[in-house]
């Protein structure tokens, strides 16, 4: 591995026969100097950060309750764009009018003018009654899901089942006769028919 050459990145070189030792104490001293930058630098982004992360807190201060509000600061640090956008969902659904109220602020709303609110059309609700939700549907309806087939024990097999089980005992009955009679599969299948049509 090759060191590139201290003269192409700007570096002093030493004097011809000079000590190269000046060199390094001052190459150490800039590199001191742009670490305290750094330094300096880094402390005014987290300051910004903290400050901004605050400034979001109480932004959404009606969307975050007090007990989240140390979770959701460290959202806001390590990812501010997707937690922004996260309390801004939040924001929009506390504000539809089917959702529930938050638990810190118990009180009612106040009842609309009936002055500004207009006629409403014969056979709908009134305006004051809330918007209902139809109720949730389970995942598993047992009402809507098909019988089970009966077994050859249990109830009487449905006229389906009848004729499938009827193919299936020709079928079979056709392979054996073909099998022991050395016969065409076709002509043992018409001789199973013959079997069971007497």
């Amino acid at each position: 591995m090759s060191l590139p050459n201290p003269a192409a990145l700007g570096a002093p070189l030493p004097a011809a026969g000079g000590d190269p030792s000046s060199v390094i104490a001052s190459l150490q001293s800039e590199l001191a100097l742009e670490k305290a930058k750094n330094d300096v630098l880094m402390q005014q982004i987290l300051a910004v950060e903290d400050s901004q992360a605050a400034g979001d807190l109480n932004h959404f201060s009606d969307v975050i309750p007090n007990e989240d509000r140390d979770a959701w600061r460290v959202r806001l640090l390590e990812n501010r764009c997707g937690a922004v956008s996260e309390l801004q969902r939040l924001r929009k659904r506390s504000k539809l009018p089917n959702a529930v109220a938050p638990a810190a602020d118990p009180a009612p709303d106040p009842a609309p003018d009936p002055a500004a609110v207009p006629p409403a059309s014969p056979g709908a609700p009134p305006a004051s009654a809330p918007r209902r939700l139809p109720p949730a549907r389970p995942l598993h309806n047992r009402e809507a899901a098909r019988a089970p087939v009966a077994s050859a024990f249990g109830a009487p097999p449905s006229g389906a089942t009848v004729a499938a089980d009827r193919a299936a005992k020709l079928r079979n009955r056709a392979q054996e006769i073909s099998r022991k009679e050395g016969v065409s599969f076709s002509a043992a299948f018409r001789r199973a028919e013959g079997e069971f049509s007497a």
